[in-house]
């Protein structure tokens, strides 16, 4: 009796198991549209975890310099698909590049010095 108990609770662990992982899986996210200016190519990259813009030369593509503009924190309890969170929108503004997530948060990353600012609103996209 005891193995058959031990038996039917396996099984149920495996079913359970099976309908927790084939949950929340997602799409790929749309590729963003590299922005040129001066010559130089802004592309945003990451894992959905760590987001990055990417600045290149756009007649050879060599990587100038890359930064952080986010890092989502997550929660280890949670699948990890449903948490990615992805930059969608990148625009020039004068000397800044606007950058926009997938939560519609936005970003100034100073071309000049490199650092981002989190912005209040999303103006200019």
């Amino acid at each position: 009796m005891m193995k058959f108990a031990f038996r039917c609770g396996t099984a149920l662990c495996i079913v359970l198991a099976s309908a927790l992982s084939a949950g929340a899986k997602r799409e790929q996210p749309k590729p963003v549209t590299p922005v040129v200016s001066d010559g130089i190519r802004y592309a945003a990259e990451g894992d959905g975890v760590d987001e990055y813009v990417i600045a290149s030369n756009a007649s050879d593509g060599k990587m100038l310099w890359k930064v952080r503009v986010v890092h989502n924190e997550i929660d280890p309890r949670l699948e990890r698909d449903v948490q990615d969170v992805y930059i969608t929108d990148l625009s020039l503004a004068g000397s800044a590049l606007l950058v926009r997530d997938e939560k519609s948060r936005c970003y100034n990353v100073n071309l000049t010095t490199k650092q981002v600012e989190k912005r209040l609103w999303c103006h200019g996209f």
